[in-house]
């Protein structure tokens, strides 16, 4: 089964960049659209060897490696380009192109390898299906980084192929895959490197990375793989296990680790330790003498070393509050624009039904019929048989093979209001998230550039009477909305 066969599709710019080539920090909206038309240019590269029956085995690992180094390069451009671009809707139809290149490349060299096994025994076959294992556990870590960021959907057989191709390795090596041996191999030159890799992925959480930080925690990663602690044998420092043999993804070690049979842990080692020192190294980079194109480099690994301090650490990051599993049906509304129409009271805004899974203090589980749903998005939820809207961000969301996606919501506010402000330039309908107290802070969500300056203060119409709103220094920038907060004067 291909996971990839859809062609990647034109980047929806942001409004208002659609007339700017370039932007501040060095944006190039102009490379999105080469960008994918040459990871077209690969699919059908990919497709068209897929057809051709005249090749010989030797001729067919010989184009496809040629193909395979292509989408390598390719999506190092790809990588060096979303480190440019500011708005996460800009950055999501490279995101799920790569993600789905990658899939056709693995399921490509998979039929490849498997041709090549079927060829009996000998030297050169030997040699060719080590180097196709080679290639098809870099394309599988390729596929894991790019599905966690786009959100999914996962790969079938993805775990299964890489686990074959690792024990595989073992065996021929009878080796303990650590740190050492990982180091003395060098990056890129084995299995064990990029299974390793992909593992690291996995555990990082990169479903909450932004998608300008990829480039910079994957060369981190990469770092960090060969003081990664990866052992056959339970140990206390664990964070994670996988079972190649059975072909599954990595999970999460709650409590303390325990024997399973075929079962392999990971811990971070002494990657966190890098992570910090590395750290300490970009903020000298981003001091204020450094260059505009420096300071950018450097405050982007500074963002991305604190995402892995945070989610990869020895101490993984633990919930707030408990989840408790309730079933129900939510009216879910996605956006600000249908949102605010929906708290003027007007008909006929489009409402999708999502299941919900559980609850917490402060968020939400649930299943969304459609898997359009992105991190960053503002939605509105209400129990089909309760009473109120509440507005929730989107936070993690996963899509599934039957086009739903499973999403958590962060609770913004249980009793969100529509209010009519004016800054002095013009008038605005917006979002309250909290009660107008005065001398307390509330939270206000407008669409982008709705607001003036930061420092404008609001006025707020209603009840017969205004209000003004004093600007505080916090804001949010989220999928198609703005979230700045004021004090209540």
């Amino acid at each position: 089964m291909s996971q990839g066969g859809r062609e990647p599709q034109e980047p929806i710019i942001a409004r208002a960049e659609t007339a700017r080539a370039m932007v501040g920090g060095g944006a190039n909206y102009a490379r999105l659209s080469e960008l994918l038309g040459e990871i077209r240019a690969l699919q059908r590269e990919l497709a068209t060897l897929s057809r051709m029956e005249a090749l010989d085995a030797a001729s067919d690992r010989r184009v496809l490696g040629r193909i395979d180094d292509a989408v390598i390069a390719c999506i190092g451009r790809v990588r060096e380009t979303l480190a440019t671009l500011e708005d996460t809707r800009d950055c999501r139809p490279l995101l799920h192109a790569v993600r789905d290149l990658a899939g056709v490349l693995l399921d490509r060299l998979q039929n490849s390898l498997a041709a090549c096994d079927g060829e009996g025994e000998g030297a050169r076959q030997a040699d060719g299906a080590d180097a196709l294992r080679l290639r098809l556990v870099r394309a599988g870590a390729e596929r894991v980084i790019w599905e966690r960021c786009s959100g999914g959907p996962p790969h079938p057989h993805l775990w299964r192929w890489l686990g074959d191709a690792f024990l595989h390795a073992v065996r021929e090596g009878n080796t303990v895959i650590a740190g050492p041996t990982l180091a003395a191999k060098g990056a890129e030159a084995s299995v064990e490197f990029h299974y390793v890799r992909a593992l690291a992925a996995c555990a990082a959480s990169l479903d909450l990375l932004p998608a300008p930080l990829l480039g910079a925690v994957d060369r981190l990663l990469q770092l960090a793989v060969p003081v990664v602690r990866f052992e056959s044998a339970a140990f206390q420092e664990a964070t994670h296990w996988v079972s190649p043999q059975e072909g599954s993804a990595p999970c999460r070690l709650v409590g303390q680790p325990e024997a399973v049979v075929g079962a392999w842990f990971l811990s971070p080692g002494l990657a966190p330790e890098m992570f910090r020192e590395a750290r300490d190294r970009a903020l000298d980079d981003a001091r204020p003498s450094a260059s505009p194109s420096d300071a950018r480099t450097a405050s982007l690994r500074v963002q991305a070393l604190d995402h892995l301090l945070r989610h990869w650490s020895a101490t993984q990051p633990v919930r707030r509050h408990r989840r408790h599993v309730i079933e129900g049906v939510l009216a879910a509304v996605a956006g600000i624009d249908d949102l605010r129409k929906v708290f003027a009271g007007e008909n006929g805004v489009r409402r999708e039904e999502w299941r919900l899974r559980d609850l917490s203090r402060g968020g939400v589980g649930a299943i969304a019929a459609s898997g359009s749903v992105s991190i960053g998005q503002l939605v509105g939820i209400h129990p089909v048989d309760g009473e109120g809207w509440q507005l929730a961000l989107v936070r993690r969301s996963w899509a599934q093979d039957d086009d739903s996606a499973h999403v958590g919501l962060e609770i913004l506010s249980r009793r969100p209001s529509l209010a009519h402000v004016d800054d002095g330039r013009r008038p605005a309908d917006v979002l309250l998230c909290d009660p107008l107290r005065r001398g307390e802070a509330v939270r206000v969500i407008a669409p982008p550039r709705a607001f003036g300056a930061p420092d404008l203060p609001l006025f707020v119409t209603g009840n017969g009477g205004v209000q003004k709103l004093k600007p505080l220094d916090a804001c949010y920038a989220g999928e198609g909305f703005e979230l700045r907060v004021y004090q209540v004067l």
